[in-house]
C-alpha cells in the first residue's frame, strides 16, 4: 500500500522521535526507574487478556481516562480515537452516526442495521438512538477498528464498541461527583456499592444533569441543545458457589432535550430569498414558531450467568431486553422571518429488542488450543410515526405576516412504518498455538448469519390512505477470520489478518412510493487484509502498536435525500470502494511524572462510479465516502506536579484534529464538513484524605480556543445549499469529587 499521510503524520512521526530519545536520554541518565506503563487489560477475544497480546486494532479507556476526558457519552470518545467519526443524527441529540474507517450508515432507521455495533456488557444496542445520552456508570470503554464477526452476537463490517459497566464491588462502598460550569451547567453523580451478603453484591448509580444549548432560542420553547437528563443502573452480582456467577443490571434514562439548531450557511436559492444565511457560527436566533422540546425514554435489563465447569472449560449466557420512546421537534430552518421551512412536528420512534446468546469457552491440547463456540438470537420490533411541515417559495415578496402563516405552510402525508426484525447465528473462533513453537498463535473464526425483516409503511394525507405497502425478504451469510500473530520478544508481537464482514440488507421504509418502499437492499460486505505491531521498549516506558489495512468494501448501501426534496430519502445499493489506511498509537513516560499519548489515522478511499437514481450522472456528482476525513491526529499529556504535602496536582491536555470530511456520497453542491482542531485541559487536585475516605477537586475546559466547527450537513433543501449545526463553543467548570 502507498500512504501519503499529511502534516499530521509528519507532526506525529517528529514527536514520537523527540519522546523517544527524550525516553532514552532520560533512561541513561541514570538506572532505570521501575515504574513503568500499566497493563491494559481487555475483552476484545471474549476473554480478559492484555492488551499488547491481542491481535486487533483496539483502544481501550478506563474510568480515569473517561474522567479526565471528561467523557460523559458515547459520543466524546471520538476525539480520543483515530479513524472513529461520529455525527449526531440531524433530528435527534441523543442519536449518532458512527463510522470507523470510513465504514458507517447516514440513517438509523429500524430497516437497515448500523455498521458500528455497539455493546453493552456484551449486549447489543440495536438502534443508535440515545447513544449520545449520558451513561450513570461505566468502567471501561473498547474500541475495536475493522470487521467483527467471529466473537460477537452481531456481524459488523466497520467495527465494535464495548461498553462495560462499573460491577457491584462486595464491600461497602460511596463514591459521590458534583460538577458545576457555564450555561448553567449542573452535574451530580452517586454510586453506592452493598457489602455482599448470602453471595448477592449490589451497587446503585444514578446521575442527573442540566445544561443550557449553546443556541439561545429567543423566541418560544427550549434553547437549541438544551439538554436536561436523569439516569439510573442497579447491578446485582451473585455468587452461589465458587464455579457460579450471576450479573443482572437494569438501566434507565429520560432526556428532555431542545434539538441542535440546524442555520443556513450559503446564500438563499430562488425563491427564498428572504431567508437569512451566515457563515459563522450563530449565538442565538428568534424563530418565528414555538419550539417545541424533545424526549427520549429507554429502559433495558440484562443477565449475564457463567458457570466454570472446571479449569478449561466454561459455559456462559447472556440475555438482554431493551426498549425505547422517542419523542423529536425538529426546525431546519428557524428563524424569524420564515414560517417552518421544514419541520420534523413530531417524529416519533418506539422500539424493543430481546437478544440470547450461549457461549463455550474453552482450551484443549494443555492449553495449546483455545476456543469460543457461541449461539446467538436477536429479535427487534419498532415503528416510526413522523408528520413534516414544508413551505413553499415565498419569491421576493416583502415578509408575511404571520396570520398567513398557514397560507404558505404545508403539511406533507403522515408516514407511519414499522418494521420487525431477526437475526440467527453460531460462530466459532479457535487459537492453536504449536507446542515447538510457543511463539506462533493461528486462529480461525468461522460465522454463519441468517437475518429476517419485515416491513409496512403508510402515508396518510388528510385522513386518506394515500399509499401503503408492505414487503419482507432474508438473508444469510458465511464469513471467515484468519489470523497468524508472533512473538518476536517477549515485549514485540506481530499480526497479520484476513477478515470478512457482513451487514444484513433491509427497505427504505422512508420511501415515498410502493416501488421505493418495497424494493429490498442486498447485503453489504467488507473484506479486510491487516498487518500491525505491538511494542513495548525500554522497561515498559515506551508503547507503540501500529496496524496498516486493505478493505474491500462491496454493495454500499447508500442513503440520502433527493435534492430539493427533503422528504424523499433514497436508499440502494452502490457498487465498491477501496479503502487503505494506517493507525498508530504511542504512549511514552517521558518522565515518571510526565506521560504522553499520540494517535494518528489515515485514510484513503476511493469509489467506484455509482449513478444517481434521481438525476442523471452528471460531472458535479462527485461519489465519495462520508465521514472519512483523510487525517486525524490525538495528543494527550499528563503531568504530575512535585508533592507539596497536600493531595496530588495532575495536569491534563488533550489535542484533537481531523480533516476534511464528506456528509453525504453525492457531492453536488460542493459543501463539506471543514476540518477542525479541539484544545481541552484539565487541572485536579486529588488524593486529599478527608476523614475516612478520599476527595478531589478538578477545574476543566474544553474547545479552549473557541473553535467553530460543523457537526453535520444537509444539502438537499430547496432553499438553501447547505444547512449546518454548529458544535459548542468554549466551555468550562468545576468537578467534586468523594469516595470511601
Amino acid at each position: 500500500m502507498q500512504f501519503k499521510p499529511g502534516n499530521s503524520a509528519r507532526s506525529l512521526l517528529a514527536l514520537a522521535v523527540a519522546t523517544g530519545i527524550a525516553t532514552v536520554a532520560h533512561a541513561q541518565d541514570g538506572a532505570p526507574s521501575a515504574q513503568g506503563l500499566e497493563e491494559v487489560i481487555v475483552t476484545a477475544e471474549r476473554r480478559e487478556a492484555s492488551l499488547q497480546d491481542t491481535p486487533i486494532s483496539v483502544l481501550a479507556f478506563g474510568t480515569a481516562d473517561l474522567e479526565k476526558f471528561g467523557v460523559d457519552d458515547l459520543g466524546d470518545i471520538q476525539h480520543s480515537v483515530p479513524n472513529l467519526y461520529m455525527r449526531q443524527f440531524p433530528n435527534s441529540q441523543g442519536s449518532l452516526r458512527t463510522y470507523m474507517r470510513g465504514v458507517g450508515n447516514n440513517d438509523v432507521g429500524m430497516s437497515t442495521d448500523p455498521s458500528v455495533a455497539v455493546y453493552v456488557d456484551g449486549i447489543y444496542v440495536a438502534r443508535s438512538i440515545g447513544l449520545g445520552n449520558e451513561v450513570a456508570s461505566l468502567e471501561r470503554i473498547e474500541v475495536l477498528r475493522g470487521p467483527q464477526g467471529s466473537l460477537y452476537g452481531r456481524n459488523t463490517i466497520g467495527g465494535a464498541i464495548n461498553m462495560v459497566t462499573a460491577k457491584p464491588k462486595g464491600e461497602f462502598g460511596f463514591k459521590g461527583n458534583l460538577s458545576a460550569g457555564d450555561r448553567n451547567y449542573t452535574r451530580g453523580r452517586v454510586e453506592i456499592d452493598t457489602p455482599r451478603a448470602g453471595g448477592v453484591a449490589a451497587k446503585v448509580s444514578l446521575l442527573k444533569s442540566k445544561k443550557d444549548g449553546w443556541v439561545t432560542n429567543q423566541g418560544s420553547g427550549p434553547n437549541f441543545g438544551d439538554n436536561d437528563s436523569f439516569g439510573g443502573r442497579l447491578a446485582i452480582n451473585w455468587q452461589p458457589s465458587d464455579s457460579v456467577n450471576v450479573d443482572y443490571a437494569y438501566d434507565q434514562s429520560d432526556v428532555d432535550s431542545g434539538t441542535i439548531y440546524y442555520q443556513n450557511i450559503g446564500p438563499s436559492l430562488f425563491g427564498f430569498s428572504q431567508v437569512p444565511f451566515q457563515k459563522d457560527r450563530l449565538d442565538n436566533v428568534r424563530p418565528r414558531v414555538p419550539v417545541e422540546e424533545s424526549n427520549i425514554k429507554i429502559k433495558g435489563h440484562s443477565l449475564t450467568a457463567t458457570w466454570e465447569i472446571c479449569d478449561n472449560l466454561s459455559i456462559k449466557s447472556l440475555t438482554g431486553y431493551r426498549e425505547l420512546e422517542q419523542s423529536i421537534y425538529q426546525d431546519y430552518g428557524a428563524n424569524r422571518f420564515t414560517t417552518r421551512l421544514f419541520a420534523n412536528a413530531p417524529f416519533d420512534n418506539e422500539q424493543d429488542q430481546f437478544s440470547q446468546e450461549l457461549q463455550v469457552l474453552g482450551s484443549v491440547l494443555d492449553g495449546g488450543l483455545e476456543y469460543v463456540l457461541g449461539a446467538y438470537y436477536f429479535e427487534e420490533e419498532g415503528d416510526e410515526d413522523t408528520i413534516d411541515y414544508i413551505t413553499l417559495p415565498l419569491g421576493f415578496l416583502p415578509p408575511f405576516p404571520p396570520i398567513y402563516d398557514q397560507l404558505l405552510e404545508i403539511e406533507l402525508p403522515n408516514r407511519i412504518s414499522t418494521a420487525k426484525n431477526e437475526a440467527r447465528a453460531i460462530y466459532g473462533h479457535f487459537t492453536w498455538t504449536p507446542a515447538a513453537m510457543d511463539q506462533l498463535h493461528l486462529t480461525l473464526g468461522l460465522r454463519y448469519s441468517e437475518d429476517d425483516r419485515e416491513i409496512e409503511t403508510q402515508a396518510l394525507a388528510s385522513g386518506f390512505q394515500f399509499f401503503s405497502s408492505s414487503a419482507d425478504d432474508s438473508w444469510d451469510n458465511t464469513s471467515v477470520d484468519l489470523t497468524a500473530a508472533y512473538d518476536l520478544t517477549e515485549d514485540v508481537n506481530v499480526y497479520a489478518k484476513y477478515v470478512e464482514g457482513y451487514k444484513t440488507g433491509g427497505f427504505n421504509i422512508r420511501g415515498t412510493n410502493q416501488t421505493s418502499t418495497t424494493t429490498p437492499l442486498g447485503e453489504e460486505t467488507v473484506t479486510t487484509i491487516e498487518a500491525g505491531i505491538k511494542a513495548q521498549f525500554l522497561d515498559n516506558r515506551v508503547r507503540l502498536n501500529a496496524a496498516v489495512f486493505s478493505s474491500d468494501y462491496q454493495d454500499i448501501q447508500l442513503s440520502f435525500a433527493v435534492l430539493n426534496d427533503p422528504t424523499n430519502v433514497v436508499l440502494y445499493n452502490a457498487g465498491q470502494a477501496d479503502i487503505k489506511g494506517l493507525e498508530l498509537d504511542l504512549t511514552t513516560l517521558i518522565t515518571d511524572s510526565l506521560k504522553l499519548t499520540l494517535g494518528y489515522g489515515y485514510l484513503d478511499t476511493s469509489v467506484d462510479p455509482v449513478d444517481d437514481p434521481q438525476t442523471p450522472a452528471v460531472e458535479q456528482n462527485k461519489v465519495v465516502l462520508p465521514s472519512a476525513p483523510e487525517n486525524s491526529f490525538t495528543a494527550d499529556l499528563d503531568y504530575t506536579f512535585p508533592s507539596f504535602g497536600y493531595g496530588e496536582l495532575t495536569l491534563n491536555v488533550n489535542y484533537s484534529k481531523v480533516d476534511d470530511a464528506e456528509f453525504v456520497s453525492f457531492v453536488r453542491r460542493g459543501y463539506n464538513i471543514p476540518g477542525y482542531d479541539l484544545w481541552n485541559a484539565r487541572l485536579t487536585l486529588g488524593e486529599i484524605a478527608m476523614g475516612n475516605g478520599t476527595a478531589s477537586v478538578a477545574v476543566w475546559g474544553k474547545n479552549l480556543g473557541d473553535e467553530e466547527y460543523v457537526l453535520d450537513g444537509i444539502e438537499g433543501f430547496p432553499w438553501s445549499p447547505m444547512v449546518a449545526p454548529y458544535g459548542e463553543g468554549r466551555t468550562w467548570g468545576v468537578d467534586f469529587s468523594y469516595e470511601y
